[in-house]
């Protein structure tokens, strides 16, 4: 458990916690993608520090809301991670031969694997400090099945203009969606593979940070962060 009592009753009633402001102007949920090469791959979720300070957690991480699910509770752990100023941080599914297709897709490792279950194109990734909840993709307690969200066997990405958390209130305005199946081709996986890196870029957000963030993030060599196409 990672809230007390009072904090789960408050939220069960519907109230939305109120992020810590360090912590939602950190940090924010950039990328999702749904993969479809061999057993759902590659799947992960990717986090990204937009301001010019290094972030590190005390407790929290990634709470996986999936089908009707509505537990607030950590499936992925980051206590004591750390997501340096201005980068991104990628979370990858290690199920179903995860590991290697992500490696061989993209040509390096995720930052980090999970054995917790990963979202299925319908399910909702939350980002919690350990108290409370900094972001979200997709609308809590919400099955994404037929919603203007859903992302099964594609992706979505935060448009560059955001960058601070939005709590637990989703806003489908601060995302590019691909459409349900932009990532499969209807071929092989040599035909979806190149639609994989076409749309998909893990560890690569593109941001405009803050103006003081900015300045911080150019003296550290981090500008330029890479485009998607």
């Amino acid at each position: 458990m990672f809230m007390d009592q009072k904090t789960r009753i408050a939220l069960a009633a519907g109230l939305v916690v109120a992020s810590a402001p360090l912590a939602n102007a950190q940090l924010i949920i950039s990328e999702i993608v749904d993969g479809s090469l061999p057993g759902g791959n590659p799947k992960f979720v990717e986090i990204t520090n937009t301001s010019g300070v290094d972030f590190t957690f005390g407790a929290g991480g990634v709470i996986v809301q999936s089908n009707a699910n509505t537990d607030l509770d950590i499936d992925v752990d980051m206590s004591g991670v750390t997501i340096l100023a201005g980068q991104s941080f990628v979370i990858a599914s290690s199920q179903n031969d995860g590991v290697n297709v992500f490696e061989s897709t993209y040509g390096f490792a995720a930052n980090l694997y999970t054995t917790a279950f990963f979202g299925n194109g319908d399910d909702r990734y939350i980002l919690s400090d350990g108290v409370n909840l900094v972001d979200i993709f997709g609308q809590i307690n919400i099955d994404g099945t037929g919603e203007a969200w859903e992302y099964t066997d594609s992706y979505a990405f935060r448009n560059a203009d955001v960058i601070s958390g939005s709590g637990g209130s989703f806003d489908l305005m601060q995302w590019s969606l691909g459409g349900v199946g932009a990532l499969n081709a209807g071929g092989d996986d040599n035909a979806k593979l190149p639609i994989i890196l076409q749309f998909t870029t893990p560890g690569a957000h593109n941001f405009v940070p803050a103006p003081g963030a900015a300045a911080v993030l150019a003296m550290g060599g981090l500008v330029g962060l890479r485009r998607r196409r």
